[in-house]
């Protein structure tokens, strides 16, 4: 049986995914050089401190300063996605769908836990979530399993019952680490991809989420 069910944020709640990219683009572009396309859709679901390592590692500049770094593309993500982002079809829906079956609610996402809030309190989410875990303060971000696995603890649920709503690949093989069911949402340009039918169920959009599904998943 499902008892709770955790919820990304990046890509899955809020267009946010692309607002990234830009970010990521303006600060390593203007440090080093901006990563391509298929750099990006690989680094999907990481830590921001991992990514950055990543890049200085494989593109390195002067000055280095994880920390700084960080903090100017976080203020930048903020910025764009208040400015120019909106939730994803079916979210609010979704939520009221495991609220009304009492499911505890959670969020695990990878970016820190000041945009976290931030976002879910400008979408006007924040109080449907019991908690809010960022990864930045685990020792492994996606695809290992941490953060799922520290929610479920907080949850004070057992992994196998909870309930992962996911959109990246790297997301999903966290989810599936924990031993955790998931629901993965690809974007439409992903949807196809065959890796992801690791996940439990997959959809093109929360909307498409059944009450038919849910039991499915539950038995």
């Amino acid at each position: 049986m499902i008892s709770a069910v955790i919820y990304d944020m990046d890509g899955l709640i809020v267009d946010s995914e692309p607002w990234w990219r830009v970010a990521e683009t303006n600060v390593f572009g203007r440090l080093s050089v901006a990563p391509k396309k298929e750099e990006f859709e690989s680094m999907m679901g990481w830590q921001i401190r991992e990514v950055i390592q990543n890049w200085y590692d494989e593109h390195p500049w002067n000055n280095f300063s994880i920390e700084k770094t960080q903090n100017e593309i976080i203020d930048e993500v903020e910025k764009l996605v208040t400015e120019n982002s909106f939730l994803l079809p079916g979210v609010v829906e979704s939520l009221a769908f495991f609220k009304n079956k009492n499911i505890a609610i959670a969020l695990a996402s990878s970016s820190p836990l000041k945009l976290i809030t931030n976002l879910m309190t400008h979408f006007g989410l924040a109080n449907n979530f019991q908690f809010m875990i960022s990864a930045e303060y685990e020792k492994r971000g996606k695809p290992h399993p941490d953060v799922f696995l520290t929610t479920a603890k907080k949850l004070n649920v057992n992994p196998e019952n909870c309930l992962v709503l996911e959109d990246s690949y790297n997301g999903v093989i966290a989810a599936k680490s924990a031993g955790m069911k998931c629901i993965a949402v690809p974007c439409k340009e992903h949807f196809s991809q065959s890796r992801f039918d690791i996940a439990d169920l997959k959809i093109s959009s929360l909307t498409d989420f059944s009450n038919s599904h849910w039991e499915n998943l539950s038995k």
